[in-house]
């Protein structure tokens, strides 16, 4: 059983990480989708404007969808990076969990010593991997806003 120690700080690393992918979520959500999703509806009211008292429903309907295609894919890439920056920090800190299950020999539990050692070796590895994952958020975006450029373009 982890100590109240270990968990408090396995949580303050976790709030760090959050807060560090929140503000980089945030910032691609204000810059670069909330655009995407404003020129969506603006095409959408265009195809209103189009079709006025006189065009189809059909008309309408395969315009409004069309306007939407550059939203939905951008929405699409942001959700495909997110989903693959939390497989991997998911990864790593089950290997951080592992190689600690791994240095826990028979008894170990009864001595604080060698439990200290093993929690902090745990700390050790989550600490770095937090760092890691927050350190690759810049690409994470750099990534995202080409991928969006791309969509905004077409």
């Amino acid at each position: 059983m982890a100590s109240a120690d270990l968990q408090a700080r396995a949580a303050a690393l976790n709030a760090k990480m959050e807060g560090e992918a929140k503000k980089t979520l945030d910032e691609v959500e204000r810059t670069l989708l909330r655009p995407i999703a404003r020129d969506s509806y603006a095409c959408a009211m265009r195809c209103y404007d189009k079709a006025g008292s006189k065009g189809s429903a059909d008309q309408l309907e395969a315009c409004n969808q069309n306007c939407q295609v550059p939203y939905q894919a951008s929405h699409n890439v942001v959700q495909q990076e997110v989903g693959g920056f939390q497989q991997r920090l998911q990864r790593a800190m089950m290997q951080c969990n592992d190689d600690a299950q791994g240095m826990i020999t028979p008894g170990m539990q009864d001595d604080p010593k060698a439990m200290k050692k093993v929690e902090d070796a745990v700390l050790k590895c989550i600490s770095k991997t937090v760092d890691t994952h927050i350190a690759s958020l810049k690409p994470l975006k750099e990534r995202i806003t080409a991928n969006l450029n791309q969509i905004s373009k077409r």
